[in-house]
């Protein structure tokens, strides 16, 4: 629009501007609150976008933070039943090294209370043995004790030394023989018993 040379305006002919009507001013003011009204509805829109992505982010943050926790009692639950079955395992090793263990005792008491009455029938054994062994030669140096006595001859006398020393020597030899395999039977049985 130029400017007449009174200050009023003019359109593009030149005639003089009319100010808009009221219908036109009235159609811009609808137009202008309708656009308003809009924009009030897209940020009501954002805002509702913004709560429901919230609300559904936050329910999401609440169902992970349910199932991590039941994973975890899942897995404790596992973990505690592995233990359990340890622990029973441990127990009836326990047990069964202890029945062992008492069959072992009791096996080794019976052992030993057989050795020693073995030890004690071989050693009663060997005292009669060598009693018995022992006995003739103490009646032969008896007898010659009492022919000593009775005053024989000194040649008889000097016979009788000489087999009286024979004697004694050969009574000697005989009860040295006697305690060295007695000796040598308790140590062949303690051996035994200590090998098994």
């Amino acid at each position: 629009m130029n400017d007449d040379p009174n200050g009023r305006g003019v359109d593009a002919r030149g005639n003089p501007a009319i100010d808009p009507t009221k219908n036109v001013l009235d159609t811009v003011e609808a137009a202008v609150d309708r656009l308003d009204d809009l924009r009030e509805q897209a940020v009501r829109r954002l805002d509702d976008l913004r709560q429901t992505t919230d609300d559904h982010a936050r329910e999401i943050r609440n169902l992970e933070r349910h199932y991590e926790a039941a994973l975890r009692k899942a897995e404790t639950d596992r973990i505690d039943a592995i233990r359990l079955v340890d622990t029973g395992t441990v127990a009836r090793t326990a047990e069964t090294n202890a029945a062992a263990a008492s069959a072992l005792a009791a096996q080794l008491v019976a052992t030993a209370e057989q050795n020693r009455t073995q030890v004690a029938s071989a050693a009663a054994a060997a005292v009669t043995s060598l009693a018995a062994a022992l006995e003739p030669i103490q009646k032969d140096i008896r007898d010659l004790r009492d022919q000593q006595a009775r005053g024989q001859g000194g040649k008889e006398q000097n016979v009788e030394s000489g087999v009286a020393g024979r004697a004694t020597i050969a009574l000697a030899i005989a009860a040295t023989g006697v305690f060295a395999s007695i000796v040598l039977g308790a140590a062949a049985i303690t051996i035994t018993l200590i090998v098994r």
